[in-house]
């Protein structure tokens, strides 16, 4: 008993003090939002970065896409065009050429491998041209495949605008860091490395440093320089990073249809206007990674999600797979529905698993013992399943308060999504982001109207 009462006694304060800082946080952040520099200085190599090449390089993905800036702004002998150098790119300035090509970039896995001869670089004759499946297509334009990984990889974070075709099929190089060899794929822009050490992160692959490369080849003088005057650090805070975006929310799958059941091939019906519209779905670790961080998104991304982890959800996950899309699972693991080996079997086909509390109450009338069970037992035993880290939280029924987002802050949860709300996700709704409820009864064109209207 004395146990248990200072559990209680603890996770009631600790509670108080989250609310208060949640709702104190709340506010600041709000007041905080101005607008984007127009130029920024980056410490970490020395080098500024400014317009137009500032908002090209934070809205396809920053960091993590191009890399740190190497070099200032340059004339390019070669092509009269400014260009700069950063760790994994080369941008080029095209002015005149409107704002869907005003900046470009370079075909630096095409400048870096010419001459390769090896059999990975030697376009496939395929007669008749192999069919795409999703976990392989073939481009007839340069006679190259892409699957599995590095296919999702491509498709979900810029495709063709930002990597190009590939250009030579999956080899193996020596990573100059380690010395061991790894398994990478050269593109256009880019050169794909797959790190199995990785396997189930945001890290698993990544982007070779090209950019660099093609700087020490082209002899470019990328020594720091000194801060321009009234010229601030880089920050992802100083970028607005609020967007549009539908996360489509259902519930049960299979027969009859109802508010909270879709049939099967309803959804199949809806999965195939998605992918006919140029709709690519992505897990929530990618749209935070987008909100928080600036992280890539691809052309018109749409998030597909499911409550609860019932039983006919597998199916759905079988007609996903088919056709390469992912979805997040919010799954109730302290009740019925999908077995633990299916659960895990989500996760290792490359879905999403989040919370979606440990029993399903309405968590704004639970005791304090009982939320902070619900929200970090339920996180617990599903990273046990699934021996990866739950991430995101689905608030059950959609009711949460000030306590309730406490006690998800404080489990350790990265971010929350609410139950209605329509489709503006933006950083100060991060513990409550909107969704859209999808029924089982309505018609393809309300469908469309949802996604594309709402």
């Amino acid at each position: 008993m004395g146990r248990a009462w200072s559990f209680g006694r603890w996770s009631r304060a600790l509670l108080t003090i989250l609310v208060a800082m949640a709702a104190s946080l709340g506010t600041s952040r709000l007041a905080s939002v101005s607008a984007a520099p127009s130029i920024v200085y980056f410490p970490q190599t020395g080098h500024h970065v400014s317009e137009p090449f500032l908002s090209y390089w934070f809205r396809h993905g920053g960091i993590r896409i191009f890399g740190y800036p190497i070099s200032e702004p340059l004339t390019d002998a070669a092509s009269g065009l400014t260009v700069q150098y950063f760790e994994r790119a080369r941008f080029e300035h095209h002015p005149g050429c409107g704002d869907s090509c005003d900046v470009m970039l370079t075909r630096v896995g095409t400048l870096l491998t010419e001459g390769r001869t090896e059999p990975a670089f030697l376009p496939l004759a395929l007669d008749p041209v192999s069919a795409t499946t999703p976990d392989r297509r073939y481009f007839p334009e340069t006679g190259h495949t892409l699957a599995y990984g590095f296919k999702r990889f491509w498709e979900q974070n810029g495709g063709l605008a930002i990597f190009g075709f590939p250009i030579s099929e999956e080899l193996s190089e020596i990573d100059a860091a380690t010395g061991r060899a790894f398994t990478v794929q050269y593109f256009e822009r880019a050169r794909f490395e797959w790190h199995p050490e990785l396997a189930g992160t945001p890290y698993e692959v990544q982007l070779g440093l090209l950019g660099a490369a093609l700087a020490y080849r082209d002899r470019i003088d990328t020594l720091p320089v000194a801060r321009q005057e009234w010229v601030a650090d880089y920050s992802p805070d100083q970028f607005q990073r609020a967007f549009r975006m539908p996360i489509l929310m259902y519930h049960q799958v299979g027969e009859p249809a109802g508010r909270y059941r879709i049939p099967l091939w309803k959804f199949e019906q809806q999965l195939d206007w998605l992918l006919a519209h140029g709709y690519t779905p992505i897990t929530m670790t990618q749209m935070f990674d987008a909100l928080l961080r600036g992280g890539p998104l691809p052309e018109r991304p749409v998030a597909i999600t499911f409550d609860d982890g019932s039983p006919g959800q597998w199916q759905a996950a079988m007609a996903l797979n088919a056709r390469g899309m992912v979805a997040t699972f919010f799954v109730v693991p302290g009740r019925g529905g999908l077995s633990p080996e299916q659960i895990r079997a989500l996760a290792e086909q490359g879905h999403e698993i989040g919370s979606h509390s440990l029993t399903h109450p309405n968590l704004r009338f639970v005791s304090d013992e009982q939320l902070w069970a619900e929200v970090s037992l339920s996180k617990a035993r599903l990273e046990q399943i699934t021996g990866r880290t739950v991430r995101y939280f689905a608030y059950p029924g959609g009711e949460y308060d000030a306590r309730v987002i406490a006690a998800v802050q404080a489990a350790g949860y990265d971010g929350a999504l609410a139950a209605w709300g329509g489709t503006g996700c933006s950083p100060e709704r991060r513990w409550a982001e909107p969704r859209v409820e999808i029924s089982g009864l309505i018609s393809l064109e309300q469908f469309a109207w949802y996604v594309e209207q709402f």
